[in-house]
């Protein structure tokens, strides 16, 4: 599978993709944390969610990449500019699970060392078990837990931030 994959920055006209597919990784894991009142109430916060992702991708595309096989976007990474900071990390569902998160995480990773950095640091739900334990496979190790309020959703959520020393890593 990781034989034929590319990697590649992301391009302003893909914003669209880029964001629907974070929102598909999103809410394949994540749904259930969102609380509203009624399901009209669902619909608008699971899209203005999906938008939020979009224009996202559109500030960030030149910090932003891409795993493609075939033409078909696999996943997405982005780091903040000038920072240590990996802010998204999403792989489509049909995809997870076969490498690619790994693949981009590690090419993210190296951004940041070529950058100057010799840590890469980052941040996720706190209930995100999956996302967790992906991360303590690779290294990262909590160094903070406690609750910030998430622009994207609208409200606090736990989170935990993560960290890993890219020296090793970086041979």
């Amino acid at each position: 599978m990781l034989d034929d994959l590319t990697l590649r920055r992301a391009s302003i006209a893909e914003a669209d993709k880029l964001g629907r597919l974070a929102f598909a990784s999103w809410d394949s894991s994540m749904r259930h944390i969102i609380n509203p009142e009624s399901d009209d109430a669902l619909a608008a916060e699971r899209a203005a969610l999906e938008l939020s992702f979009q224009l996202f991708c559109i500030n960030a595309s030149p910090a932003i990449t891409v795993a493609e096989k075939d033409g078909a976007l696999l996943g997405w990474g982005a780091r903040e500019p000038m920072s240590a900071y990996i802010s998204d990390l999403w792989v489509a569902p049909g995809h997870q699970r076969q490498g690619v998160g790994r693949t981009l995480l590690h090419a993210v990773e190296q951004d940041i060392f070529r950058a100057g950095y010799d840590v890469s640091v980052l941040e996720t739900h706190a209930e995100n078990g999956g996302a967790i334990r992906f991360y303590a496979r690779e290294g990262y190790g909590i160094i903070w837990r406690g609750v910030k309020f998430s622009r994207m959703l609208g409200q606090r959520i736990e989170k935990v931030r993560m960290e890993k020393q890219l020296v090793v890593a970086a041979h």
